[in-house]
């Protein structure tokens, strides 16, 4: 009986110049596919209709939901959902975007917890408070002061607590702040 013993190919022996071969082969795949695909930095979102989701928000909850009003050009809300968030707090938020490419998220919430405010601010730190037109805002600063939000905090359980968190500068923070009206609920 004799036994034939097939050669096994250098290649399949896993030498270090073949690997190096195949990394390189792979490398110039990979840097290919790189070079292709297109990389977005900026998700352009439509605007949607806040104003008619805070008023039939505020039908449905008897809440005094805020949106603002005359900002002028350039501003436009891009997000407005009512659901359940931290601490399953019922929570009406918008998200505006502003003539800067900043954006601006709304949250609006009765009888929420220390978590939700929290989560609402980013986590941000307490900086004191600021007055805009009849009421004073809570100033919370965000990473290290790249980001703030301001917070209305509700008295009583049943009273709204209203957030605004920042993208861009605090000057655009004020303005929207200081342009939000009651809304008219829904009939």
């Amino acid at each position: 009986m004799t036994t034939t013993q097939s050669r096994r190919s250098a290649y399949s022996m896993g030498s270090l110049p073949n690997m190096v071969r195949s990394m390189l082969v792979l490398g110039v795949i990979v840097a290919a596919l790189i070079a292709i695909v297109p990389r977005v930095s900026h998700v352009d979102r439509p605007p949607v209709d806040a104003a008619g989701k805070a008023a039939y928000v505020a039908a449905q909850t008897g809440w005094p939901v805020e949106l603002p009003t005359g900002l002028g050009a350039g501003w436009f809300a891009t997000v407005a959902t009512d659901s359940p968030m931290t601490d399953k707090v019922r929570t009406f938020t918008t998200v505006w975007s502003a003539p800067d490419g900043s954006d601006i998220a709304l949250k609006q919430a009765v009888g929420v917890t220390s978590g939700w405010l929290s989560r609402s601010v980013n986590d941000g730190e307490p900086s004191g408070q600021v007055q805009i037109g009849r009421r004073t805002w809570e100033r919370y600063v965000v990473d290290s002061g790249a980001r703030f939000a301001y917070a209305l905090k509700g008295s009583g359980e049943d009273a709204l607590t209203i957030t605004a968190i920042t993208t861009g500068p605090e000057d655009g923070l004020r303005t929207f702040v200081a342009a939000l009206q009651r809304v008219k609920p829904a009939s």
